[in-house]
């Protein structure tokens, strides 16, 4: 199983990014949903095509970074996951090269992306985005452009989502004395715990653990990806059984509906099952 690094499960000051950006979550353009299915962001300095989007994409509890230049994007791009990446081309040809990038990213990869283009720029677009929104917006037209992507979206999200949970969890390195240790959280990826023992990074493990509401254990083969001085470890899970990682699919997808208003969670429900089925074994 090839070794793809979640941002998400590395300690927190790997991932701090000091520039500041504007972030739409406390804006009061749209109250905040009580939960997201996905971050986005979007790269436009046009404040009438920011406040339509911002809208839009919280409608659909997917929370917003803005930011109005290619090189502060780039930055974004190489040190934030996104689930959604939406470049203006109104800001010229350099949004080409922000998608190029985005396909390069390790943690970018599978981001959703849109390019928003005013009347006769389609040819300006290079890298083929997954949607087009065209110039003027309306708010039908961001609203079934997104429906469309939502399913691409919520994939991606619970692809790196990591859920807070607190469970024993019990590892054991080789054939050494089992330590018992406290989840922090969980992804479809690995788990980040505390421990009273040091552990090395690159070490393999044999982790156990039973999940809330679910009466299987999990009894999976992992990698000590990080280990810091207060307690904390990440594991990476090397390999999953097909069935395991179902269940852990499910039991994720059914965390990030907790707190999403009903409708959304009803439409969430449909996209998710359908994300699974077509999730490549």
């Amino acid at each position: 199983m090839s070794k793809k690094w979640d941002l998400r499960t590395v300690p927190p000051k790997l991932t701090n990014n000091k520039k500041v950006v504007k972030q739409t979550m406390s804006s009061s353009a749209a109250p905040r949903p009580a939960s997201i299915v996905g971050r986005s962001l979007l790269v436009s300095d046009d404040s009438e095509a920011i406040s339509e989007l911002t809208k839009g994409l919280q409608q659909f509890a997917i929370s917003t970074d803005i930011c109005g230049d290619a090189q502060t994007a780039a930055s974004l791009i190489n040190t934030r996951k996104f689930e959604a990446i939406v470049v203006d081309f109104v800001l010229g040809s350099d949004m080409s090269g922000i998608l190029e990038r985005v396909r390069l990213s390790p943690s970018n990869e599978h981001s959703v992306t849109f390019a928003l283009v005013s009347p006769g720029q389609e040819s300006d677009v290079h890298v083929q985005p997954n949607f087009i929104l065209r110039r003027p917006l309306t708010e039908n037209a961001i609203g079934s452009t997104l429906k469309a992507a939502l399913g691409l979206i919520i994939r991606d999200y619970r692809r790196y989502f990591r859920c807070p949970v607190n469970v024993p969890i019990v590892i054991q390195i080789e054939n050494k004395a089992q330590i018992r240790c406290e989840m922090i959280n969980v992804s479809e990826g690995g788990l980040a715990l505390t421990t009273p023992a040091t552990f090395t990074a690159g070490a393999l493990v044999r982790v156990e653990f039973r999940l809330p509401g679910e009466s299987e254990s999990f009894r999976l083969d992992a990698e000590i990806c990080w280990c810091d001085h207060k307690d904390r470890a990440g594991l990476h899970f090397r390999a999953v059984p097909h069935e395991k990682q179902l269940l852990l699919q499910s039991w994720l997808s059914r965390k990030i509906e907790e707190g999403i208003p009903e409708p959304l969670a009803r439409h969430y429900q449909k996209q998710a099952e359908t994300s699974a089925a077509t999730e490549p074994h």
